[in-house]
């Protein structure tokens, strides 16, 4: 590593607590006035008691499933309609969004979002309410006669659309359900709904159920479309789904007749230990019996079949795309050791039913804390959807929620479907607090373009931008060279199953040789060392390719800078961090910033369209001293603003203020509008957990101690406060520049550090 410059750290010294700025200005234009929308609900209470006459007892507990539809526009946090739920007597049981279209002021379509609000309410409280609501108005808080005005619709659903998702050729097979939290009365629910599916053929021995409260509810259960017809109208129901395993793709076809290069001779192995849950690895294998230890997370035997792909995913973690090894050479010593989480076969192959999988997870991920990172490459088959999501998904994101650990997943290889809708990222790739990884091949000029199998984007709300990276999965042409599971030949193969173990490899490696990284860090600097070929991200390839090497990621060069901040935020809190940009250098040519801001969410899986609790808002300032000066009212100037430098222009500044131009409260922003409404926020993926951005300058000269405003918000109606952890890694690049910026930065910036990045030899141990 001579002549390797690492990125460098303790940038968190450089974040500043920073004043709170002033909130977006609410839009109340064409409200109904409170006679009209009082009226409106009051027609919509009884429509739901004669929905209500109509519902067996069967079919409902004690409280029953009702529906808050917010105006379109009116989702934020601010707008939540938590005086009417008090005095309606109801209980907040989740949310998921709503779309219409419109005209815009062009007379063009625009689709608009609202808020759904899922209450649980007894017979007794939709009394109470309709009482509440026939008071005069200046006898009701005015909270209340403010949220009536923002009431779209008041209904009682009766699950009859949930049979639209699953098309007419499905006749039988394991589905999820989602149920709603419903707190004291769960075992009510359980005991009516398991008397229900037997009462209509359904077998008990064929069930599962998992609570997660306040979460969801999650159920696992055969049936075949009459069981579904009738149980989907139980009321307490949320979302209904096929669970149908993604399978393992066919790899005895893919044995070659090219031998194996050597297997590594060297008595040590990597201390960095990656996680894998697959179909087992045979150990006995002399590529793997060194740097694997198996295990059986699952009491079903071992399966060849499976264990051919378990060996592969294994060979991947290990050593890579074998492509560029000769069969005379000798493989080095794997980066990382892995171990084995064997989870497949399930129990009933005429029945896979991926519970099992993810009772192993919940059940092992907490026992290893020497695991930081595990790899997933299997999952349920299917597109997700926006209203549902698995319970693998918020599994794998409730135990990576504090950013202590990480989980690679693959997005899954449908991406050639025939149905277009059918191409999208597959569940647990759905996750916001990990990484979800796409493949990619080459086109005959060695350009770098999504393998056509590799599912695409976009994610769920809170992680739009999906796949997060991508890796080389191999295709036709190129294909991926693997350990052969008979320990003699190469095996060819491609899939998303492939690219995400090299991804998986390299966070943990990143981790292992880097004291102070932890997965949250790692998640941040993969992105943030991604490239992509067309310079800006998409639901193909997401944030770009991933380096070839670790050393790429941790390396800086003398005119490239990265610095690293890891820090902890309140929710509403403001801080300022100081870009670390040299002033006064012998230089003004461009300049390009980079910046990417990573992280650790709270998952809320009862609000689908918010389902990240937390986010992180930036705004960035390219010149401490360059304002907007605004003309003032009734002004002849043909100019209405203008940009002034107060430090370099101070005679034109004071000439403005004598002529009564009023200068902006904040220097000018180079992030656009930063009072954005929540419709514009969640447009710019504002709520995501990552957040990537570049910013490019044509001199230098433009730079004067640049900085970013961080604003932490945060949408979580039950626990609201809670501290969240973020890493941000920050890139300068003086493009033309032949000094040495790098080591100006330190001198500049005396509180950063060099990061100790250790070679791969201090991390074998024997």
């Amino acid at each position: 590593m001579d002549g390797f410059l690492p990125i460098l750290g303790n940038g968190e010294h450089y974040v500043t607590p920073e004043k709170s700025k002033p909130g977006p200005p609410i839009n109340k234009k064409n409200l109904p006035t409170f006679e009209e929308a009082r009226n409106k609900i009051l027609t919509n209470i009884k429509d739901i008691r004669d929905a209500l006459d109509n519902v067996n007892e069967p079919f409902r507990v004690n409280e029953v499933v009702l529906n808050l539809k917010m105006l379109p526009g009116f989702t934020a946090k601010s707008f939540h309609p938590d005086t009417l739920i008090r005095h309606a007597g109801a209980v907040d049981i989740g949310s998921k969004k709503w779309t219409t279209t419109t005209l815009d002021n062009k007379n063009q379509p625009k689709e608009v979002i609202g808020k759904q609000i899922f209450l649980r309410m007894s017979d007794d409280s939709l009394k109470y309410f309709e009482r509440q609501l026939h008071q005069k108005e200046a006898l009701l808080p005015k909270g209340l006669v403010n949220e009536v005005l923002l009431i779209e619709d008041f209904f009682f659903g009766d699950n009859s659309e949930l049979l639209k998702r699953f098309d007419d050729e499905w006749e039988s097979g394991r589905i999820e359900l989602v149920l709603h939290p419903f707190g004291d009365l769960e075992d009510q629910v359980i005991d009516k709904f398991v008397s229900l599916y037997q009462k209509f053929g359904g077998d008990p021995e064929k069930f599962k159920w998992r609570s997660y409260y306040p979460g969801p509810l999650f159920m696992s259960l055969f049936v075949n479309r009459e069981i579904l017809r009738n149980i989907l109208f139980f009321n307490p129901i949320r979302t209904a789904h096929p669970l149908r395993f993604r399978g393992i793709p066919d790899v005895n076809r893919s044995l070659t007749k090219i031998p194996m290069p050597k297997s590594p001779s060297d008595e040590f192995k990597s201390s960095i230990i990656v996680g894998m849950f697959d179909g087992g690895v045979d150990d006995r294998n002399t590529y793997f019996n060194k740097f694997v230890n198996a295990q059986d997370a699952v009491s079903s035997y071992e399966d060849t079949e499976f264990m051919k792909h378990g060996n592969a995913v294994a060979g991947s973690l290990l050593y890579g795309n074998l492509q560029g090894y000769k069969s005379s050479e000798t493989l080095p010593v794997p980066p990382v050791t892995v171990e084995s989480f064997r989870v497949l076969p399930l129990s009933d192959p005429t029945d896979p039913d991926l519970y099992e999988v993810i009772d192993a997870i919940e059940e092992h991920v907490p026992k290893r804390d020497d695991i930081k990172v595990f790899n997933l490459s299997l999952g349920p088959e299917g597109a997700i959807e926006d209203d549902y999501i698995s319970r693998f998904t918020y599994v794998i994101d409730r135990l990576s929620g504090n950013g202590e650990r990480l989980f690679v997943v693959a997005v899954g290889n449908d991406g050639d479907h025939p149905d277009v809708d059918e191409r999208r990222i597959q569940a647990p790739a759905d996750t916001i607090n990990n990484l979800a990884v796409g493949a990619f091949t080459f086109e005959s000029d060695g350009v770098k373009v999504r393998a056509p199998y590799s599912c695409i984007g976009e994610g769920r709300e809170g992680g739009k931008v999906k796949p997060d990276v991508v890796a080389f999965g191999g295709c036709e042409q190129y294909p991926f060279h693997l350990v052969g599971y008979d320990g003699k030949n190469r095996m060819f193969d491609v899939g998303t199953s492939f690219s995400a173990p090299l991804v998986a490899a390299k966070a943990a490696e990143i981790i292992g040789r880097c004291g102070v990284a932890s997965p949250l860090i790692a998640r941040s600097l993969i992105i943030h060392s991604a490239s992509h070929p067309n310079k800006k991200y998409d639901k193909e390839l997401g944030y770009g390719v991933i380096p070839d090497s670790v050393e790429e990621i941790m390396g800086c060069s003398k005119n490239k800078v990265t610095v690293l901040y890891k820090q902890q935020m309140l929710p509403k809190q403001f801080s300022k961090l100081q870009i670390p940009v040299v002033s006064g250098l012998d230089y003004d040519g461009p300049v390009d910033i980079r910046w990417t801001i990573a992280i650790a969410t709270t998952p809320n899986g009862i609000h689908t369209e918010d389902y990240t609790t937390n986010c992180i808002e930036d705004t960035f300032y390219p010149n401490v001293n360059t304002y907007k000066f605004k003309a003032p009212k009734g002004s002849s100037s043909k100019k209405k603003s203008s940009k002034v430098n107060i430090k370099t222009q101070q005679s034109v500044v004071q000439a403005l203020i004598d002529q009564g131009w009023v200068p902006n409260k904040y220097p000018i922003t180079k992030s656009g509008n930063q009072y954005l409404n929540e419709q514009q926020r969640r447009a710019n993926f504002k709520w995501d957990s990552v957040v990537k951005r570049d910013v490019s300058f044509n001199k230098y000269s433009e730079l004067d101690s640049p900085y970013l405003i961080l604003h932490a918000m945060d949408r979580n109606i039950q626990n609201p406060g809670d501290f969240f952890h973020y890493a941000i890694a920050v890139t300068v690049h003086y493009t033309d520049y032949q000094g040495d910026a790098y080591a100006e930065t330190l001198r500049k910036y005396n509180k950063l550090q060099t990061i100790h990045v250790k070679s791969r030899n201090e991390v074998l141990v024997k």
